[in-house]
């Protein structure tokens, strides 16, 4: 579908459209297989629109007189997998998105939701362009928020020595997620930066201030993206170290009762030996000196561990 942008929005078809009166459409891969001459799109475009990939690696390519990308959109709200694939075309007074694949008609409602907060009768190419690009990112702040929540809940565990026995499995879900989500990011800048450049001057130097904008602010979620992904590291490896110093303090107890028994051990193998001149072996109070000797020297070492701290 085809809409004029002058006071209002004005539905038209291909054949009315006016090169001169600035227009936007949201038409599917067949509506483009039928109108793309008539734009003066190459044949090479539409062939990467209809290229079958879910690669979160979009870019922005630039022609004689319009600027054609794909972009590889992400459900923000869960972010696990690719939802959304578009083709964008802008040329002078035109701007037209491809639906490749938008199962939940996501990106035509995100357009139309954009040119809600627009004064129609000023409105300019550079503003709409800008005004759907920005929506694509509008909800991500309080996404990047309930990760570094996730990831904070994991480091108060940890510090409470509560290890969950999943912890690898999510925090490496959470990484993943942030993976995906500055791919994301990467691609939105790429197309960002492409425009501010403004290579073949279809946009006013004026309203260039629009790209720079929305550069500026995806730079920064992907900088806040990539602080979250240094946060995982970080917990991660506080996890780990967390394992480390219960193994340890096994391990130093197992060595303390390996040696209070040590000496006891001697005692036991030492009056085990059934010599035949032993006069303990005869004397009436052998067997009580025995267990008090034994019993001194395990409170001797107990001592000695407690007073060098190993208990």
């Amino acid at each position: 579908m085809f809409y004029q942008i002058q006071d209002d929005l004005e539905p038209i078809t291909l054949d009315e459209y006016d090169k001169g009166i600035l227009t936007f459409g949201v038409i599917t891969l067949q509506e483009l297989e039928e109108c793309y001459e008539k734009f003066g799109f190459a044949r090479i475009t539409v062939l990467e629109c209809k290229h079958d990939t879910h690669q979160v690696h979009g870019e922005i390519e630039v022609y004689e007189d319009y600027h054609f990308g794909i972009i590889t959109g992400i459900d923000t709200r869960h972010f696990i997998q690719v939802e959304d694939r578009i083709g964008i075309y802008i040329k002078k007074n035109l701007f037209l998105i491809v639906v490749i694949e938008d199962q939940d008609d996501s990106m035509r409602l995100e357009l139309f939701e954009s040119l809600k907060h627009l004064n129609l009768a000023k409105v300019s190419l550079e503003r709409v362009v800008y005004g759907f690009l920005e929506r694509l990112i509008f909800d991500n702040y309080s996404g990047l928020e309930q990760i570094e929540k996730e990831i904070s809940t994991h480091e108060d565990k940890i510090n409470d020595n509560k290890l969950s026995r999943n912890f690898n499995y999510e925090i490496t879900g959470i990484r993943k997620r942030l993976l995906l989500l500055n791919n994301y990011y990467e691609q939105l800048i790429v197309i960002g930066e492409e425009l501010e450049e403004n290579a073949i001057d279809i946009f006013k130097d004026e309203n260039l201030r629009y790209f720079k904008l929305f550069t500026d602010r995806v730079n920064r979620l992907s900088n806040n993206t990539r602080m979250l992904q240094d946060y995982c590291v970080h917990v991660r490896d506080a996890y780990n170290a967390q394992l480390d110093y219960n193994l340890n303090n096994i391990m130093k107890m197992f060595t303390v009762v390996t040696t209070i028994f040590l000496p006891l051990t001697l005692i036991v193998g030492w009056y085990g030996m059934n010599f035949k001149y032993m006069p303990e072996l005869s004397w009436k109070y052998g067997y009580l000196f025995v267990i008090i000797i034994s019993i001194i020297v395990a409170v001797i070492c107990i001592i000695y561990f407690k007073k060098k701290k190993f208990l």
